[in-house]
């Protein structure tokens, strides 16, 4: 089996959003990430969230969309939510990108799939 090459995406959300338009906004900036994503990829998408937008729309949305999204778009292996106290700038991006790469690099073989008829 190929090892698949893991890709990491974030998406900032604008914290102008309002609450009724985020969920329409999760799904198409992920799904725009998840357009050009291979059949030999493993995509993880890192939604970045202003705090107070994220304490307005509540852990529920958040739970209940993103997990619509993992289930019907088969590209999308797994998405999380950092919330950024205050607005989300290059510079939070950048540290955001820099952890994840930390954390890719000590546990990113746990994503690896299982060649068939195998399992740990």
């Amino acid at each position: 089996m190929d090892k698949k090459r893991i890709r990491v995406s974030h998406v900032a959300i604008p914290g102008n959003l309002s609450v009724l338009k985020l969920k329409g906004y999760l799904r198409t900036a992920i799904a725009e990430v998840a357009k050009d994503s291979g059949d030999n990829e493993i995509l993880l998408v890192k939604v970045l969230v202003p705090q107070a937008l994220g304490l307005r729309a509540g852990e529920k949305l958040f739970d209940k969309v993103l997990q619509g999204i993992v289930d019907k778009d088969s590209r999308v292996r797994r998405v999380s939510v950092e919330f950024v106290d205050g607005e989300i700038t290059a510079d939070r991006i950048a540290a955001s990108e820099a952890r994840t790469q930390k954390e890719i690099d000590a546990y990113g073989h746990l994503l690896e799939d299982e060649p068939d008829g195998t399992s740990p």
